[in-house]
């Protein structure tokens, strides 16, 4: 089985990889092909890298490898209270030694794209280039950190199918606001399978990366020397552009600039729902970097010499002298979360693992999802639509834009009037705030310590009321536990 295990004295790891070689694994490249190391998007796996590994483009030209993170898909993990982006890429290193794997290019979304710029920094003789698919803030938004807080309680303590359904709605709103309906049918099939309720440890876990990360230093961006892109959405409410500018100015000894593309979407999925455009961009990127072969010999530096180097390395960036005695076999070592932190993260797992037996299961016993995501009830006043209002049915909302009424003047819109241009249609989309997240500034670290201590204090009690029969009720099923249910009720 293509897993890479990591094993020290405070920590296991499995870490599950495929590649597009014809038995997936690494032995199967091709030492021609430069290798290029994929990154899965955040709340999903390795196999949601398919745009890229099916585009010929990038299948025909490099040998691609990826990862499921230890908390995500196939990988299976020793719940640690360290785990920080930081551990990621001690991983990812580790990972590089045991399949010997060549310097290589790095292609990561959204919030991983910080474990690829923490590799860079530790692991430059490994990284040929960098490329971040929209990126996020270094530290979360404000708007966002409190919805991602919400929806970690809805998420993991539903009770019911369309709380569950609502708790993927919103993380939807969040990420693919603007899908097809067959994608978000496969991404909410996905999250019932990989993410219910009854394992909602894994659920909190990645919830703590997202809203406990902290940023990297100048002195750490700055030590990146690889070529870098950014690929960044140019209207998207949870990724915003301006913080791609501000790491592509953060990265002054990158080799003629960082270079930042934009693309003319919304999504925070980029590279899953603007895939052709991102492969393009990133197939033209890697192929004006020099060439590169794929020979899997040994490392000539032992491992525990190399990691050895690394925590002293980030040792010196953190001014914490301790760091660099730490265990260099143990990808942990390299976790900069403090004791509070630490401490924090066990605790939040341990209360979300009380009662998972008991949890919820959006799961038919045949281990499939109950139902489509689009089969529900769409008609509920709760639900939101793309323009933040909800409505009663879909017919009111169809009424809504129809022609006749398309001009009139509604909140957060124009009417479309006469002298707009051809392009009007298409821009008012992009040019349209977000109704959902407004803008707002990144969390700071006494936010993130408050949120800490109410997520571990405020325990999730159960809002579904318990149906219990007493008295005469009780004394009838007593006595008439011989007799069917239809005729108890004849009586």
């Amino acid at each position: 089985m293509p897993y890479v295990d990591l094993v020290s004295s405070d920590d296991y790891a499995s870490i599950w990889y495929t590649t597009n070689a014809p038995c997936c694994t690494v032995s199967g490249f091709d030492p021609e092909k430069p290798t290029l190391v994929m990154l899965h998007p955040l709340f999903l796996d390795s196999s949601w890298l398919h745009p890229q590994l099916d585009d010929p483009r990038l299948n025909s030209n490099f040998n691609i490898i990826t990862f499921d993170q230890r908390s995500t898909g196939k990988s299976l993990y020793r719940p640690t209270g360290k785990h920080d982006l930081w551990v990621t890429a001690a991983e990812l290193a580790h990972c590089f030694h045991h399949l010997r794997l060549p310097p290589a290019h790095i292609f990561a979304p959204e919030l991983y794209s910080f474990t690829a710029l923490r590799f860079a920094a530790l692991f430059p003789e490994l990284t040929l280039s960098l490329t971040l698919c929209n990126v996020s803030p270094q530290t979360e938004l404000k708007s966002l950190f409190e919805a991602f807080e919400e929806l970690a309680h809805l998420w993991c303590y539903a009770e019911d199918l369309e709380s569950f359904e609502t708790a993927c709605k919103e993380l939807i709103n969040c990420y693919a606001q603007d899908a097809h309906p067959d994608l978000v049918d496969e991404l909410v099939a996905f999250w019932e399978v990989h993410y219910p309720p009854f394992r909602r440890t894994s659920v909190i876990t990645n919830v703590n990366l997202v809203l406990n990360r902290t940023p990297m230093t100048p002195d750490e961006l700055a030590s990146i020397r690889c070529p870098v892109l950014i690929i960044q959405a140019e209207r998207s409410p949870t990724h915003p552009m301006e913080y791609a500018q501000q790491l592509r100015q953060s990265l002054i000894n990158v080799p003629n600039g960082a270079q930042l593309f934009n693309v003319k979407a919304t999504h925070g999925y980029l590279s899953l729902l603007s895939s052709s455009i991102v492969n393009q961009v990133l197939n033209k990127f890697l192929t004006r970097q020099p060439p590169s072969r794929s020979d899997l010999d040994p490392s000539p530096i032992p491992l525990a010499d190399r990691m050895r180097m690394a925590l002293a390395q980030l040792a010196e960036w953190r001014e914490d002298a301790s760091i660099a005695d730490h265990d260099p076999l143990s990808p942990l070592s390299f976790s900069c979360v403090t004791d509070e932190v630490r401490k924090s993260q066990d605790e939040l797992y341990a209360i979300y693992q009380d009662g998972l037996q008991a949890a919820f299961s959006p799961l038919a016993p045949d281990g499939r999802p109950l139902r489509k995501y689009s089969e529900r009830k769409d008609e509920h006043w709760l639900e939101s639509n793309a323009d933040g209002f909800s409505y009663t049915n879909v017919k009111q909302f169809q009424d809504r834009i129809s022609e006749q009424n398309r001009d009139k003047r509604r909140p957060g819109r124009r009417p479309a009037g006469g002298g707009g241009g051809g392009g009007h249609a298409a821009s008012a989309g992009l040019g349209q705030d977000s109704l959902l997240f407004q803008p707002s500034e990144p969390v700071t670290q006494e936010l993130q310590q408050v949120a800490r201590i109410r997520r571990a204090t405020v325990l999730p009690n159960s809002t579904t009321d318990k149906h219990v029969i007493k008295g005469s009720m009780a004394k009838v099923i007593a006595s008439g536990a011989g007799t069917s249910l239809q005729r108890r009720l004849l009586r």
